[in-house]
Parts: structure tokens; C-alpha cells; sequence
């Protein structure tokens, strides 16, 4: 392909919305994957310093850690609807219920699939459920398959969880005033043995109302062919799109918790920073004045140094910590704004409207969790009705699922005075995240000892070794290098 030349499309080319959607999902998911996956990425999320060797560079990514406060809140915020079952109502058919027990026909029930769902669309913005059936095969008489022919078999539908990185297109129409999808392609990954090894294969299924194709490439990937293909007795596209984020687009919206993620990513790289300058800080540099720059130096318990200039003396340069000081000064406002951020969720505000269009009374008030709760409770509702139309039944039913997860006005006044208190030094960090459990921000499995451990290993482990120098405890330095690395928190100057 000459320069210039535009890329030609196939059935594995993503829509625009798709290609807007991945840098968001970028940011999210290495977060998600923590400390050794922000270090996996390298220069993508901690930058190299002007004029900082690679050697420095790799040092310091290597000693960065990250406090995950993006996957903490996440947990906490997705994990308060089901701390109470899901409910099936009494319109629910039997065998529906049945299918619950099993719903993906993986092992998963219904409240375990759900939480799983409902999680990932928090934390991409969207998440997908696809409600598939087996692909029956022909009677041995010829004659038309019937409903009793599938349960025979064991033949049901179930559901599939699609995540958003894996609907690569998806296209839609309104019919009669509502939104209808007419075209939709989802990336399928397997790993299949093939001899001793393990080979990937990638396919591209594409779903229109009544019929279905699975796409495969050839060698080099330029071109796809149809590997299978068959139609569907339903005259829909079932699948059932939950948005937590605010959409702006068919698949596309921004993840809510994007700024959180730009906050913890700004923590990360601040952390860098402090655990490189106070490397730096804890050897003080030995430094001469009226000495010959060839003159060779040697330290050691059984050794001196002399000068033959009268002026000449040495003396050890140290780091006056004004820039260690400043560096933890924006460490805890970092911590202190994510601490807090997913209370914001929990505050009810009047006239919150959910995604689906249903406006609640203007007297009442709903925070912006619990409207997603009511949304996500219309998509499960969805994907029962769709379950029902594959075992051909009159209708999925209702569930109930616990959208009591605001903050009342007494515990936001609450909150509100325990933010204060903490701001201003007069209540302990333990005793704060305690409060903050007992009104349940954070999990029911949030471990306040855990959590101190780790952020001991992460920060107050390297201020102890400054700390334990100012008390005369420092090992002496061993000089190797007089040019040294002066303060520079970069470390810059050693190749």
C-alpha cells in the first residue's frame, strides 16, 4: 500500500464511535490493571523527562506505585446495588426462573451476571448483553423443528456478556419513535490448540433483525470470508445496551468515572516524582572546592582526603527537602480529592431524569447512582423479554433490583463535616475511612488495616529511610561517581 493510500475496509472496521470510545477505555483499563499495568505502558501514562537517560527513566517507572483509588470506587459504587438479591417478580415464567440459576449457561446466576454487567458498563461508560440460542440441527425425520424438540436437547437461550472494546459497529434506525438496531459486529478472540501450541483466532459475527454471519480472515488478515452463516427466528437484534455514563451517541457517552481516572493518573505520575526525589535526597553528594577536577577520590572508614590548596575543603551537599515537603503536600491533595469523589454519586439532587426518559416527580430527588440503578433494572427487564422471544413465550416478566443507595440528607450533612474535619488534620485518616464505611461509601469489604499496609509500603516506608538519616542512622554514601546526580528529581546526568 502506497503512502497515503486509505486503509481498505472489511467487516473487522470499526465504526467512528468505536474509534472516539477507545482512548477512554484506554485510560480505564490499564488503571484496572494496576501497578505492573501502568508500568507495562511505560511513557504512555508516566512521561521521560527531557535529557533523562533511559537507564534513570526505567528506574523510576520501576519504583512508581499506584494507589488504585479508580478501582476502589468502582468496586464500591457497583458493588451497592447487590448487596440485596435481584428480585424476580411473580410475572416472571417458571422456566424463565429456571434459566435464572444458570443465566449465561456458564455457571453464573442471574445476580452474579448482573453485578458483573453492571460494573463494566460503570467503568467503560456501557456494557452489552447479547441473548443467544444454540444453533439447533435438523431433525432425523425432516420434519420442522418444534419448542419440545430444543427442551429435548437441552437446547435454551442464555445470555453473553459483550464488552464495549469487543461491538466494534453498531447502526440503528427509528421505527415508529423508537430506536431500533439494524447492523451490528462483535470481535470474537479464542485461543485453540494446534499441535503444541496455542493459536488465536479471531472472527467478526454480524447481526441483522433475522439473520446472522461469522466473518474469519485469511493468513495475512486483508481479507474475510464467510465461515458460517444461518438465519434466526426472531425478527430483532437481541441485544441490550445498559449505559452508566451520559450518552451522547449510539455507543458512545463518557465513562463516569473519566475525571476520577485523570486524578489518579496525575497521583501516579506525582508519586514518581516523590519516590524518585527522595532516592535522590537520601545520599548526600560530596562536593570540593580548590581541588583538581583529575584528582582522584576515595572513601572508606580507613581513608582520608586532603587538599594541598589552603583554600581547599570538602564538604557534603544535601537536599534542603523543600521540594520533598511540597511534593507529599500535593500527594494528600490528590488522595483527599479521590477519596471523596464517589460520594458525589451518592448525593441526591432533584430532578434527576434516567437515561430511558422516565422523569421522576420534581419533589423527589435521586442521586446519580440510583438512576442507573432504575436504568439498569429496564435493560435486565429488556434481556428477560428477549430470553422469553427465543423460548417463545408471552413475556420475560419484572424484576426488582435495590436502587436505596443514596445518601440521605443527614448523612450528607454528615459527610460534609467528616471532609472538613479530615481537611483540616482534626480527624485521623483511619478514623475518617471508617466513618466513611459506616455509611457505606466505601465497601462492606474495604479494609481499613490493608489499606494503611499499602499505603505505608507505597509512601511512608521511603520518608522513614529520610527520616532515620536525620537522626544519624544514614549508611555513608559510597562515591563512585563525583559528578553526581545533584537534586534533580529526574535523576538526569547518568547515562
Amino acid at each position: 500500500m502506497t503512502d497515503g493510500q486509505k486503509k481498505k475496509s472489511t467487516v473487522a472496521t470499526p465504526s467512528s464511535a468505536y474509534q472516539r470510545m477507545v482512548p477512554r477505555w484506554r485510560m480505564i483499563d490499564v488503571l484496572l490493571g494496576g501497578t505492573e499495568a501502568l508500568r507495562e505502558a511505560g511513557k504512555e501514562f508516566l512521561p521521560q523527562y527531557e535529557n533523562e537517560s533511559n537507564k534513570n527513566y526505567q528506574a523510576r517507572l520501576q519504583r512508581a506505585t499506584l494507589l488504585n483509588m479508580t478501582e476502589q470506587t468502582l468496586d464500591t459504587l457497583a458493588g451497592k446495588p447487590f448487596r440485596e438479591a435481584v428480585v424476580l417478580d411473580e410475572d416472571v415464567p417458571e422456566q424463565l426462573v429456571e434459566f435464572a440459576e444458570d443465566i449465561d449457561m456458564q455457571g453464573n446466576n442471574l445476580q452474579a451476571f448482573c453485578r458483573s454487567w453492571f460494573r463494566e458498563g460503570w467503568a467503560k461508560g456501557f456494557s452489552h448483553v447479547l441473548i443467544e440460542h444454540p444453533t439447533p440441527t435438523a431433525t432425523p425425520d425432516g420434519r420442522p423443528r418444534t419448542l419440545a424438540d430444543d427442551r429435548s436437547e437441552g437446547l435454551r437461550p442464555y445470555w453473553v456478556h459483550i464488552k464495549p472494546e469487543c461491538l466494534i459497529a453498531a447502526y440503528s434506525s427509528v421505527v415508529l419513535g423508537q430506536e431500533v438496531l439494524t447492523h451490528v459486529r462483535i470481535l470474537e478472540r479464542s485461543v485453540e490448540k494446534v499441535d503444541w501450541e496455542e493459536v488465536e483466532k479471531v472472527r467478526v459475527r454480524v447481526l441483522e433483525p433475522g439473520y446472522w454471519w461469522l466473518y474469519a480472515p485469511n493468513e495475512k488478515g486483508d481479507e474475510w470470508h464467510i465461515e458460517d452463516e444461518g438465519p434466526t427466528s426472531i425478527d430483532f437484534i437481541p441485544l441490550v445496551t445498559f449505559y452508566a455514563g451520559k450518552r451522547s451517541g449510539l455507543m458512545e457517552c463518557k465513562p463516569p468515572l473519566t475525571d476520577l481516572a485523570f486524578l489518579n493518573i496525575a497521583h501516579w505520575q506525582s508519586g514518581s516524582d516523590q519516590r524518585n526525589v527522595l532516592t535522590v535526597s537520601r545520599f548526600p553528594i560530596l562536593a570540593a572546592s580548590g581541588v583538581p577536577a583529575e584528582q582522584k577520590v576515595d572513601i572508606g572508614p580507613n581513608n582520608f582526603l586532603t587538599t594541598e590548596d589552603k583554600e581547599g575543603k570538602w564538604y557534603y551537599v544535601e537536599h534542603t527537602g523543600a521540594a520533598i515537603a511540597a511534593g507529599q503536600t500535593d500527594l494528600e491533595s490528590l488522595e483527599e480529592q479521590m477519596s471523596t469523589y464517589g460520594a458525589e454519586y451518592l448525593r441526591k439532587k432533584p430532578g434527576n431524569e434516567t437515561a430511558t426518559g422516565r422523569a421522576l416527580d420534581s419533589a423527589e430527588s435521586s442521586s446519580y447512582l440510583a438512576s442507573t440503578v432504575r436504568d439498569f433494572q429496564d435493560c435486565v427487564e429488556l434481556a428477560m423479554q428477549y430470553t422469553a422471544a427465543w423460548a417463545r413465550l408471552d413475556g420475560g416478566g419484572s424484576v426488582k433490583i435495590n436502587s436505596d443507595v443514596d445518601l440521605t440528607e443527614a448523612d450528607s450533612a454528615e459527610l460534609d463535616a467528616l471532609l472538613k474535619m479530615r481537611a483540616a488534620r482534626d480527624l485521623s485518616r483511619k478514623a475518617f475511612l471508617k466513618e466513611m464505611k459506616a455509611r457505606q461509601v466505601l465497601s462492606d469489604d474495604f479494609d481499613e488495616d490493608l489499606d494503611a499496609e499499602q499505603l505505608t509500603d507505597e509512601a511512608t516506608a521511603s520518608m522513614g529511610d529520610m527520616f532515620n538519616r536525620g537522626n544519624g542512622t544514614q549508611t555513608p554514601p559510597v562515591v563512585d561517581d563525583p559528578a553526581g546526580n545533584g537534586d534533580d528529581p529526574a535523576g538526569n546526568g547518568d547515562e
